[in-house]
């Protein structure tokens, strides 16, 4: 399967017409057209914009056409149904852990401070200078 019938397929399987796509991932309508028509071929920073918007796609499939469409190939519900969503809270999302230590604050005396502010609860602040009045 070549270029272009892959991305026919990515537009028919989304439910897309050839101008959404090209609304959706932010190129000129033309573009899409010229890769369809098989007048150009698509560029990197098209099948980035593809694969960003799309990120189920098989990117194996869509450069190389190995492989399915899909990272996890699409089962309709009859074949496996799905059970109910439950009415439990969405939970919060999962952060990326962050494995550089954090940076030591050192103090010098050559270093003077100029003010400090202390935040309430309230939405209210209080700011202090060094010689003891508040600003």
């Amino acid at each position: 399967m070549i270029m272009k019938d892959r991305l026919q397929k990515i537009i028919i399987s989304e439910g897309l017409t050839p101008a959404i796509l090209a609304d959706e991932i932010g190129v000129q309508r033309s573009g899409i057209s010229h890769i369809l028509s098989g007048r150009n071929n698509p560029s990197y920073d098209f099948l980035q914009k593809i694969l960003i918007r799309f990120p189920k796609l098989n990117a194996e499939w869509l450069l190389l056409g190995q492989g399915s469409m899909y990272k996890h190939p699409l089962q309709t519900q009859a074949e496996h149904p799905v059970a109910e969503p439950a009415n439990d809270p969405i939970p919060p999302p999962i952060l990326p852990f962050d494995d550089r230590k954090p940076k030591k604050t050192t103090y010098s005396s050559s270093k003077n401070i100029e003010k400090i502010v202390i935040f309430y609860a309230d939405q209210t602040f209080k700011d202090y200078s060094p010689n003891g009045t508040p600003s």
